[in-house]
């Protein structure tokens, strides 16, 4: 047996990364559809018009400021990785 050389092991390992996330596009796919069309759709967009009536030092505000801040910014992050997988695969040769 050959032993493989870092770089080859790194090559190795971005190949098995780039098929791993190709597989997981319509996954991700549906969890950023279920992010934006699901039952949180509407959620931080109603949380924002209720906290106006609150304290920013009440524990509901800074609560709701959470869960607002978790579900935009995971939907941006989901977004963005299906973004960066689609790119993968749309560089993909034709299969014949």
């Amino acid at each position: 047996m050959t032993e493989l050389s870092m770089n080859e092991i790194d090559a190795q390992i971005a190949d098995l990364q780039r098929q791993r996330d190709m597989k997981s596009l319509e996954g991700s796919k549906a969890v950023a559809s279920a992010l934006r069309n699901g039952k949180v759709a509407s959620l931080a967009e109603d949380l924002e018009s209720l906290i106006k009536d609150l304290s920013p030092q009440s524990m509901a505000y800074q609560q709701a400021k959470n869960v607002i801040s978790v579900i935009t910014n995971t939907r941006n992050l989901i977004d963005g990785d299906v973004t960066r997988i689609q790119a993968i695969v749309d560089a993909q040769p034709e299969a014949a």
